[in-house]
């Protein structure tokens, strides 16, 4: 009992609530955080294998409602109708191979159904962060090849870049109010190359794993080994305490004199305070294993101060 009130310490209470808080974090936020990552991606990488080995289908066919946006997204989908080239914005602070680009971002006003919002590609900032010349979408009926893009979630409030309404989100929401134009909400399409009114296309994302994975599970295992290595440091403070309290028992022990009085010399040939520094130096080498004379001159210092 004497040994574990000492746990009770500022000391050791402190460390046993950091380590809790550690493992509740490792287990309830930082671990769950990683996998539902890695799930994310697995479900991203399966609606892009989908997206490769479906051949593309009419849009209505495939979007018949506003969450075929995200359960089918990446697909490649056919839509007859006309390019809006008054109805254009950009979409800004967006990179493609390490290089700033603007995506360009057209309404499309298909033959059936509500108008939608299409990007076309994307263009080079140039200097001072202007919009170089593209071409504009063409005129006249057309058909496109695209892919379905759910809208982005965020602040997309548009500011004017050479003119023309630029935001960091795409929202359809927000641009449809901005452009005048009724688009549809939930999301958008990314024309593939080739196509009417191209330009240089979005490229998608690869097939990959991801380290996520791999991270949530060492946050699970960071906060498994958290408690047990709290639970290994007390188990040694204890045997060490342990070892110093026997070794102070065996100096403690009196010498048998026979009834003489030595006059306040140690009959048995053992001066006490020797017999006191050889049991320290023992628990000290039972503690810390041994160690080189540099560290055992230290710590004969720290066992002098001590018994001082």
């Amino acid at each position: 009992m004497r040994s574990l009130r000492r746990f009770l310490s500022p000391g050791w209470l402190i460390g046993l609530l950091a380590v809790a808080l550690f493992a509740w974090a490792c287990f309830a936020l930082l671990a769950p955080w990683q996998l539902g990552k890695s799930e994310d991606l697995d479900t991203r990488n399966t609606r892009l294998a989908e997206s490769i080995e479906a051949a593309p289908a009419p849009f209505g066919q495939v979007v018949d409602g506003p969450e075929a946006f995200v359960d089918r997204e990446w697909r490649l989908v056919t839509l007859d109708g006309q390019w809006r080239p008054d109805a254009e914005a950009l979409l800004r602070l967006r990179a493609v191979d390490g290089e700033p680009v603007y995506q360009v971002l057209t309404v499309f006003d298909p033959v059936d159904g509500q108008e939608i919002l299409v990007n076309r590609g994307y263009v080079p900032v140039g200097e001072n962060n202007t919009v170089p010349d593209y071409v504009a979408a063409p005129a006249g009926p057309v058909e496109i090849t695209a892919r379905i893009r759910a809208a982005e979630n965020g602040q997309a409030e548009p500011v004017l870049v050479d003119g023309l309404p630029a935001v960091r989100v795409l929202d359809p929401s927000v641009l449809g109010d901005t452009l005048d134009h009724p688009l549809v909400p939930a999301g958008y399409l990314q024309l593939t190359g080739d196509q009417p009114g191209s330009l240089s296309p979005v490229p998608i994302p690869g097939i990959e794993n991801g380290p996520y994975l791999s991270y949530g599970l060492q946050w699970l295992a960071f906060g498994v080994l958290a408690p047990l290595a709290l639970a290994y440091f007390a188990w040694a403070e204890i045997r060490a305490r342990r070892r110093d309290s026997e070794g102070d028992d065996d100096v403690a022990a009196p010498v048998d004199t026979g009834g003489v009085d030595t006059g306040g010399v140690n009959m048995g040939g053992v001066d006490p305070d020797d017999a006191a520094f050889d049991a320290r130096k023992r628990a000290l080498r039972a503690r810390y294993g041994q160690r080189d004379d540099a560290e055992l001159r230290r710590a004969h210092r720290r066992a002098d101060r001590l018994r001082t």
